[in-house]
């Protein structure tokens, strides 16, 4: 089993009305995309798709430090103030349990605001 987490570093985001791509043999249609980066070429690559897509099984793939997940173009705003609001924001990828594949922050004081 492979896992790792990494902080993320940067981020970038994309928005269109009818982005497509291929994903597991199969054609997905989606409407953005956020890629979270860190440190030694590791990356999260998070689709969200529009709701004719099918959706495929993430992935984690260790000897290319990707893990993709794919979620409903709805959830979009909701990671984006994640990565926006918190600080730090980490990336958790699993080859063996790829569906956990997330982003997350670590404990945090209640009533802490950011800086």
């Amino acid at each position: 089993m492979a896992t790792k987490t990494f902080e993320v570093k940067n981020y970038k985001t994309a928005l269109g009305d009818r982005m497509t791509g291929s994903a597991g043999g199969q054609a997905i249609n989606f409407r953005g995309y956020i890629i979270c980066s860190g440190d030694d070429g590791y990356h999260l690559a998070i689709y969200f798709l529009n709701p004719s897509s099918p959706v495929p099984s993430p992935t984690y793939l260790e000897n290319y430090k990707r893990g993709v997940i794919y979620l409903p173009f709805s959830q979009m705003q909701i990671y984006l103030d994640l990565l926006r609001n918190e600080k730090p924001i980490y990336c958790y990828l699993n080859s063996n349990r790829p569906e956990w594949n997330s982003i997350r922050t670590t404990n945090e004081p209640i009533g802490e605001e950011e800086s």
